[in-house]
């Protein structure tokens, strides 16, 4: 698709998302031109309400607390201004909605995987780094040392990231391969990265998975190994984009929002919440994938209406739905996030007709009907946590 825009406001903007140097001030000091601020003043999130209700866990302060500690524990706290560092700390709400009955250890290790995941993203997309290739990499590769420390032997894991380290301007490939990973009987090494050799954050990440390895399946661990390098490969995707200037396809931006997003990672822990394995014939089946593709989508559609101003207008990124239908079609903003709240409609309606296709095919076994069960529910209740999430977040504000 060509690209062609005639509307004076959007050609505006993205002439300053790729020539950013503004002389107003956002509510957080950073630059923003006249232009940008005129839709800042103007735009507005169309009321959206997910068809799910929301319940929070009665440990939500004593896990917001601990999650607090743990941080500056790490020294996450240095890696920050404080402002920044203040807003992170809400990530733990998410977590207390989208498992509002399980124990209070496991609310802990979810929202330990949501802080680091939070924080990684937040680092990934800073705009105003001074060597984002090199500083991204950097982080990415501490991760993945410590993901492939607990699974050596698993080739496609532990030479996903190799070549990023050696030439930032070659195209990125994703390597992960369709099929499902060849799992043994036998548990995951300990990881045996030094904490003293990475950063805060790696650290951070390197105490987590330690956690998670040691209390949830393999197979999870795999899986949620597998689905964390795609949210890392993804975050290298937007940011050689927007080193070269170049703004994705509608269809290119789905793909790499799926795993940008790294939401599939939370359905993971529906396993280790339940302590029940869904198999990996349920999981890899036809209809599973397009559950967890919809149930993505609408995760990420959903942050692109409220991170709109941050991340378009504010820092100038172009991996927003709402920027991108306003790129390419006749749509103002505004127009273009009213049409994305209908599109977030649709995909719930969808997801509702999939997951009923889902128990059908699954009618045989009814320990495996009970297991999709339950991930049908993570996805409403995660879908409906998000939303509060974003409402209450301060990184929004």
């Amino acid at each position: 698709m060509k690209l062609q825009k005639s509307i004076t406001e959007s050609m505006e903007l993205k002439e300053d998302i790729a020539n950013y140097h503004g002389h107003n001030k956002d509510s957080a000091g950073q630059d923003i031109s006249d232009a940008g601020m005129t839709i800042m003043n103007s735009f507005t999130i169309p009321e959206f309400i997910p068809p799910y209700p929301v319940r929070v866990h009665s440990m939500e302060a004593e896990t917001c607390k601990t999650i607090r500690e743990w941080l500056l524990y790490h020294s996450v706290d240095k890696v920050f201004d404080p402002d920044k560092f203040t807003k992170l700390l809400h990530s733990p709400e998410f977590a207390a909605r989208m498992f509002p009955d399980t124990s209070a250890e496991r609310l802990e290790l979810f929202s330990k995987f949501l802080i680091v995941t939070y924080v990684v993203d937040e680092i990934m997309d800073d705009t105003e780094l001074e060597r984002p290739w090199e500083t991204t990499v950097s982080l990415a590769l501490e991760i993945h040392k410590v993901i492939t420390s607990t699974f050596p032997e698993i080739q496609s894991v532990t030479e996903i990231l190799d070549t990023f380290s050696t030439d930032w301007r070659e195209t990125i490939e994703n390597l992960f391969p369709d099929e499902p990973y060849n799992v043994k009987d036998s548990h995951p090494n300990p990881c045996e990265i030094d904490a003293g050799k990475l950063s805060p954050i790696g650290s951070c990440f390197r105490d987590f998975w330690g956690a998670a390895v040691a209390s949830m399946h393999r197979e999870s661990c795999l899986r949620l190994a597998r689905f964390y390098q795609k949210f890392l490969i993804a975050s290298l995707i937007q940011i050689q984009n927007r080193e070269n200037g170049v703004i994705p396809s509608l269809n290119e931006y789905v793909l790499i929002r799926r795993d940008a997003g790294a939401s599939a990672c939370c359905l993971i822990f529906v396993d280790f919440n339940d302590g029940v394995l869904i198999p990996e014939e349920i999981f890899s089946s036809p209809q599973m994938q397009t559950m967890m593709n919809i149930f993505r989508d609408i995760l990420s559609w959903h942050n692109d209406l409220w991170s709109f101003k941050k991340e378009c207008v504010v820092k100038g990124d172009v991996h927003n739905l709402v920027f991108l239908l306003s790129h390419y079609l006749p749509f103002s903003y505004q127009r273009a996030a009213q049409v994305v709240t209908e599109m977030l409609r649709a995909q719930c309606s969808e997801l509702e007709a999939v997951a009923e296709e889902l128990l059908k095919a699954t009618t045989a076994v009814e320990e495996h009907r009970h297991t999709v069960c339950r991930y049908i529910e993570a996805s409403r209740r995660c879908i409906g946590a998000t939303h509060a999430w974003h409402n209450r977040s301060l990184l929004f504000k």
